[in-house]
C-alpha cells in the first residue's frame, strides 16, 4: 500500500468515525433528555454513579485489548503471518471473557467495601450496580470484536454498533420503560437489555460477515504473550489519562466552592471538540501504520505521520480559534451569561488541548511501533505533573490554576512523545511547510486578538464565518500543501463522490 493509499484510507475511514461520533453524541443528548425528564435528580444521580462504577470496572477489564488487538492483527497482516492472527483473535476473546466474569464478581464487593459505609449507606447505588454488572461481559466482548474488525481496517463497524445500534436500542427500551411508568430499576434493565441486544446483533454480524476465517484452536504461545505484554501498559496509560480528567474536579471540590466546580465542569468538556478529529483519524491510523511497520516500511510511516499531522492541525485550528478568540461569546450562547466568567479557563484549556493536534500522531505512531512501555511512562509523568501543579495553583488561582495544570501536563506528554519519536524512529512532523503553517496560524490568532481590542467586535457568527473563509483562502494560496498532497485530496474527493454515487442509490432502491 502506497502512502497515498494509506492517507486515502485514513481520511475516508476517519470521516465515518467522525460522523459516527457526532451521531452518537446527538443520540446520547436525546437519551439524557428522556432520562432526566423522567427520573428525579436523585434517581438520575444514583444511575450516573452506578454507571461510572461499571464504566471504570469495564475499562480495566478490557486489559488494553481494544488497542492491542488491532495493532497486532495489522502488524501480522503486514508480515503475512496468518497463523499468528488466528491465535491473537482466539486469545483476545478468551481473555476478554475471563476478565469480564472476574469483573462481575469483584465490582459489587469492591464498591461496597470502598463506598458502602460512606455516601451509599442505604445501598441504593449498590443495588443498581448489582444489576448493571451483567452488562460487563457483553460490553467487553463487543469491544474485543470491534477491535478485531479494526485490525482488518473495517473501522465502520464501530459506528454501526456503538454509535447507532447501541444508543438507538437503549432509547427504544428506555422510552418503553417511561411509557409503562417503571421505577429506576426498570430504566437500569432497559440499559442492560440494550447492551444484550447490541451484542446479539454483533454476534450475528460476526457469524455472517467475519473479518477473517479463524481457526478456533486454543493456543497460548508467543503472539499471545506479545499481546499481553503490549496491552497491559496501554491499560495503565488509559486509566491514568482518565484519572487526569477527574483530578481537576476532585481537587477544585476540595479547595473551592461547588459553584467553581460547576463552572469548570461546564467549560472543560468543550475542549474535547479539539480532539475529535485526531481521535477519529487515530482510530484508523494505528492499524494502517502497524501494517506498514510489519512490512518494514518506516519511510512510508514517516511521510504518513507528517501528512496526517499537518492535515489534522489544519482542520482543528478553526475550532481552536472559536474557543480562544471568542470564549465569552461561546460560553454565553451555550450556558448563559453567568458562565462567561469561565472564558479565561476556556482559553487556557484550549491552548493545552490544541497541542494534541499540533504535535499530531506521535502517540499513535509509538503505539504502532509496539513501544507501549514508553506511553505508560509518559502517562505516569503527566499524571504526576497534573497533581503537583493542581496542589500548587488551585488554592491561589482557583479554576484558572486547574486549567493551567491540565494544559501544562497535557502539553508535556505531547512534547515527550514527539521527542521520543524523533530520537528513536527519526520521525517528526515539522517540515518546512508545517513550520510555515504554524507561523500563519499564530499570525492569524494575534491579528484577531488585536482587532478585537481595537474594534469592538460583537462575536457574531458572521465574523467567525468570515475568518473561516479567509483562513482556507490563505491555506490554499500559501503553498502549505505540496503537489502530492493536492493529488491525494483529488483522489479522496473522487472516492467520496463514487461511494456516495453508489451507496445512496442502492439505499433508495432497497427502500423502494
Amino acid at each position: 500500500m502506497s502512502v497515498s493509499d494509506s492517507v486515502n484510507k485514513i481520511v475516508i475511514g476517519s470521516g465515518v468515525i467522525f460522523a459516527g461520533t457526532l451521531i452518537g453524541r446527538l443520540l446520547d443528548t436525546i437519551l439524557r433528555g428522556v432520562l432526566t425528564s423522567y427520573l428525579s435528580p436523585a434517581d438520575f444521580g444514583i444511575y450516573s454513579l452506578a454507571l461510572t462504577v461499571i464504566s471504570i470496572t469495564g475499562a480495566v477489564a478490557t486489559l488494553g485489548l481494544s488497542d492491542g488487538v488491532p495493532r497486532y492483527i495489522a502488524y501480522f497482516r503486514g508480515r503475512n503471518e496468518e497463523h499468528k492472527i488466528h491465535e491473537i483473535i482466539v486469545s483476545a476473546i478468551i481473555m476478554g471473557l475471563i476478565a469480564s466474569l472476574f469483573a462481575m464478581l469483584i465490582s459489587p464487593l469492591l464498591f461496597e467495601r470502598l463506598a458502602g459505609e460512606g455516601f451509599d449507606i442505604q445501598s441504593k447505588i449498590l443495588s443498581v450496580v448489582r444489576i448493571m454488572i451483567f452488562a460487563i461481559p457483553f460490553t467487553i466482548l463487543l469491544n474485543v470484536t470491534i477491535a478485531i474488525y479494526r485490525g482488518f481496517d473495517l473501522t465502520n463497524v464501530n459506528m454501526y454498533f456503538y454509535n447507532i445500534i447501541r444508543p438507538v436500542s437503549f432509547l427504544g427500551f428506555a422510552s418503553a420503560a417511561v411509557f409503562f411508568n417503571v421505577p429506576l430499576k426498570g430504566i437500569v434493565f432497559a440499559d442492560l437489555l440494550s447492551m444484550v441486544f447490541t451484542f446479539g446483533i454483533m454476534s450475528v454480524y460476526f457469524i455472517i460477515r467475519p473479518p477473517f476465517k479463524t481457526e478456533w484452536k486454543l493456543k497460548f504461545s508467543e503472539p499471545t504473550r506479545k499481546l499481553i505484554r503490549y496491552s497491559f501498559p496501554l491499560l495503565i496509560t488509559a486509566t491514568l489519562l482518565n484519572l487526569m480528567t477527574w483530578t481537576d474536579t476532585i481537587m477544585l471540590g476540595y479547595f473551592k466552592s461547588p459553584e467553581v466546580v460547576g463552572v469548570y465542569n461546564a467549560v472543560y468538556p468543550l475542549v474535547g471538540f479539539l480532539t475529535i478529529i485526531i481521535n477519529s483519524m487515530g482510530f484508523v491510523y494505528v492499524p494502517v501504520a502497524s501494517k506498514l511497520w510489519g512490512e518494514n516500511r518506516n519511510e512510508s510511516i514517516s511521510s504518513l505521520y507528517q501528512i496526517m499531522t499537518k492535515w489534522c492541525f489544519m482542520l482543528t485550528f478553526p475550532v481552536f480559534v472559536l474557543m480562544f478568540v471568542y470564549p465569552e461569546f461561546l460560553l454565553t450562547k451555550l450556558y448563559g451569561a453567568e458562565y462567561s466568567g469561565g472564558a479565561p479557563v476556556l482559553r487556557i484549556l484550549a491552548l493545552g488541548f490544541i497541542a494534541n493536534s499540533y504535535f499530531g500522531f506521535n502517540y499513535h505512531t509509538i503505539m504502532a511501533s509496539g513501544n507501549s512501555d514508553f506511553l505508560m511512562k509518559c502517562s505516569v509523568a503527566s499524571a504526576g505533573i497534573n497533581v503537583i501543579l493542581n496542589f500548587m495553583l488551585i488554592p491561589e488561582y482557583s479554576m484558572a490554576g486547574a486549567a493551567v495544570a491540565s494544559s501544562i501536563s497535557y502539553t508535556a506528554i505531547e512534547v515527550l512523545m514527539t521527542l521520543r519519536t524523533w530520537k528513536k524512529e527519526n520521525m517528526h512532523p515539522f517540515t518546512s511547510m508545517y513550520r510555515k503553517l504554524t507561523f500563519i496560524c499564530a499570525f492569524i490568532v494575534a491579528s484577531m486578538l488585536a482587532t478585537r481590542e481595537a474594534i469592538p467586535l460583537s462575536g457574531e457568527a458572521w465574523e467567525y464565518a468570515a475568518f473561516v473563509l479567509v483562513y482556507f483562502f490563505v491555506i490554499q494560496y500559501a503553498n502549505i500543501l505540496d503537489k502530492s498532497e493536492v493529488s491525494m485530496i483529488g483522489e479522496i474527493q473522487k472516492d467520496i463522490r463514487y461511494n456516495l454515487g453508489v451507496r445512496i442509490p442502492n439505499i433508495l432502491k432497497i427502500r423502494a
